[in-house]
């Protein structure tokens, strides 16, 4: 794995086995450090020409909910542009941090797939395989906590 960007706060790696970033908060970022975290995985989309991720939050804490509404909505339309199709987040059994990735993804639109995980291995797993389409067409969203 190669190590993109590493801070106090965020470490983005980059597994070219699976073509995929791996993202890691390392403890809860202030306002400026998530903006420039989420900058900062944006910049290794576009670098690496890799859209699908694993974020692992369970040190990031809650967000206030700007940075919410931001990550959703600004951000967001950098990314997708950029390529970002699939995220994997690694949850802990913090209720604050559930609660705000659950408020940021209800504000976001739905054409990143997403899912939670509890095992690292789970969520690479889940990000790397195909995505499976329902029968309408749409992309299926998987939640999983299984440990």
């Amino acid at each position: 794995m190669e190590i993109y960007f590493d801070a106090d706060y965020i470490t983005v790696k980059y597994d070219a086995t699976h073509h995929i970033l791996i993202v890691t908060w390392n403890l809860p970022p202030t306002s400026k450090e998530f903006r420039d975290g989420m900058m900062v995985m944006l910049d290794a989309m576009k670098h690496f020409k890799a859209g699908r991720m694993v974020s692992d939050v369970v040190n990031l804490g809650a967000l206030l909910e700007e940075d919410q509404t931001w990550a959703a909505t600004e951000w967001r339309a950098l990314a997708v542009p950029a390529g970002h199709s699939k995220v994997a987040f690694i949850l802990s059994d913090d209720v604050f941090t559930t609660m705000s990735m659950d408020d940021m993804l209800s504000k976001a639109d739905k054409d990143v797939s997403s899912a939670y995980f509890n095992r690292m291995e789970d969520a690479i797993r889940w990000v790397v395989i195909p995505q499976q389409r329902n029968s309408t067409g749409t992309s299926a969203l998987k939640n999983s906590t299984d440990k």
